[in-house]
């Protein structure tokens, strides 16, 4: 075996296990605390047991959070003790360059990337919608249902109290305007059924016409067809928050949506962050490379993990920070995204050029 996958694994082998440990002893840190908190939300309908469920199913939405931070935290303990050990020196002093350590501690992370991609994309659409279903009285009885839905179809506007994935509606509430924004006509059903294409089929209706003079017809009616253009296998998608979306799922309602020009910029943040994660979790570790390297390469373990931590929890609320501020003031929400990224991953590489 060659000298330098013996060195390869070496570096491998502590950094990974230092983020492993990270990431175990902040989920469980984030666990505790997090049941602690929910015990102040006791409730008839909303016990101790209950809140520990809640826990459990929140915790890869929270693992999935920590990645990042945790990468950081473990590559810098990683690097930390083996640069106090002096092994570092020894290694750069036989010829193996900067870039090459910084490789070797990118490939643990490397899982980190992974695992979030799994958590993301299969895991949280399920484990987040049985959190809810725990925590909220009033929320779906089962999986795949929603309630309360706001749409627009020019100048129709229409609300939903109930719907399912199987297309099946409930308490449908629909309001006609003019050009001028107003109110000409109100429908009023008691259940809805999807039947093919954009087609849907109100039961029970009650209908009001409100004509130019001011005068109001009421007329009712068994059974009326509505064109909507929502599919059921969409009705559930878009009544959930977008971070509990998987990313394929996001970048299907926005392709459907798109069709419509009703694209939320939450969905586009939501799919972006989402996209970032990875490029987010390289940045760190890269930064927490220069670290080693550079400024703190003579602090103390102590002094080096405030400064991870800090710059960990400082680079997560900025990126948050500017990517709501996106929503207002930024035509696409991947510049905010992916803003702070680059600039910290310039800053890290910054950092090791100087070193070399």
């Amino acid at each position: 075996m060659s000298s330098n996958r013996i060195l390869s694994r070496h570096v491998v082998k502590n950094t990974g296990l230092a983020m492993l440990g990270a990431v175990s002893i902040l989920l469980l840190l984030q666990m505790l605390f997090g049941y602690l908190a929910e015990l102040g939300d006791l409730n008839e309908h909303y016990n101790a047991w209950n809140a520990l469920q809640y826990v459990f199913w929140d915790a890869p939405s929270k693992l999935l959070e920590l990645l990042p931070i945790a990468a950081l935290i473990g590559a810098v303990i990683g690097l930390g003790s083996m640069a106090s050990n002096s092994e570092l020196v020894v290694m750069r002093s036989v010829g193996v360059s900067l870039w090459r350590i910084v490789g070797w501690t990118l490939r643990p992370a490397l899982l980190l990337i992974i695992l979030s991609f799994v958590l993301s994309q299969w895991v949280l659409p399920y484990t987040n919608e049985h959190a809810k279903l725990t925590k909220k009285e009033n929320y779906a009885a089962s999986l795949g249902t929603v309630r309360g839905y706001w749409t627009r179809e020019d100048q129709r506007f229409i609300y939903i109290d109930y719907a399912n994935a199987q297309g099946h509606l409930n308490n449908i509430q629909v309001m006609d305007f003019d050009q001028n924004y107003r109110l000409v006509s109100t429908i009023n059903a008691e259940q809805g059924q999807f039947e093919q294409g954009q087609q849907w089929r109100l039961k029970n209706v009650k209908q009001v016409d409100i004509f130019p003079q001011g005068n109001a017809q009421q007329s009712i009616r068994s059974e009326e067809p509505l064109p909507l253009a929502l599919q059921p296998k969409y009705v559930h998608m878009v009544t959930v928050d977008p971070e509990d979306l998987a990313p394929s799922h996001l970048l299907s309602l926005m392709s459907y949506m798109h069709e419509y020009s009703q694209v939320p910029k939450k969905y586009e943040l939501a799919f972006w962050k989402k996209v970032a994660s990875p490029l987010s979790l390289i940045a760190l570790v890269v930064v927490a490379c220069s670290f080693i390297f550079g400024p703190l390469r003579q602090q103390s373990m102590g002094f080096r993990l405030v400064i991870a931590l800090f710059t960990g929890l400082g680079f997560y609320y900025i990126q948050d920070f500017l990517g709501y501020a996106s929503l207002v003031y930024s035509p696409s929400a991947a510049w905010f995204v992916f803003v702070p990224i680059v600039f910290l991953l310039g800053v890290g590489a910054y950092l090791l050029h100087r070193v070399r």
